[in-house]
């Protein structure tokens, strides 16, 4: 699959809307050209290295983030259940992880958190393409229940 550059000059990779969203201009299947914000520029200030595309902050950005942490950084307090355990972050760069999962649906609970994060549907797989999605925690909770119930029936 070829992956369009966009189109403000800064040579940088568009990802692919998963979702139209009329508000943000996103057509599904179209490269994300124009981007809110994006203006060919990197920041360079404190942690933030190599934020483009103006998503910075946003929910998918910090989700990414978060979870190559967990897999890379061995000071981590997560870090014994994913990296030390050999789970690897394979969906570099953002643009990558951006189009394997599109945006975060919406939605937020009864304590106003969001219903959706970031979920490996193997659980013992990589963040890799094909074991990432946005799930509720009902659905991870079903997801480690039956990855627990497969390695039990594995063992005996």
């Amino acid at each position: 699959m070829e992956i369009k550059l966009c189109e403000c000059g800064c040579g940088n990779h568009a990802p692919i809307a998963k979702m139209t969203c009329k508000s943000k201009g996103h057509v599904a299947g179209q490269p994300m050209r124009f981007i809110n914000g994006h203006g060919g520029h990197r920041f360079t200030a404190g942690n933030i290295h190599n934020a483009t595309h103006g998503m910075y902050g946003t929910p998918e950005q910090t989700a990414y983030r978060d979870a190559k942490l967990r897999c890379t950084l061995i000071t981590h307090p997560k870090w014994p259940r994913y990296g030390g355990r050999g789970i690897k972050f394979l969906l570099e760069p953002f643009e990558i992880f951006f189009m394997e999962l599109g945006p975060r649906p919406e939605g937020k609970d009864k304590r106003g958190k969001a219903l959706y994060s970031l979920d490996r549907i193997n659980n013992d797989g990589n963040y890799e393409p094909g074991n990432v999605q946005w799930a509720t925690k009902q659905q991870q909770a079903e997801n480690k229940t039956h990855s627990n119930q497969f390695l039990a029936q594995q063992c005996r």
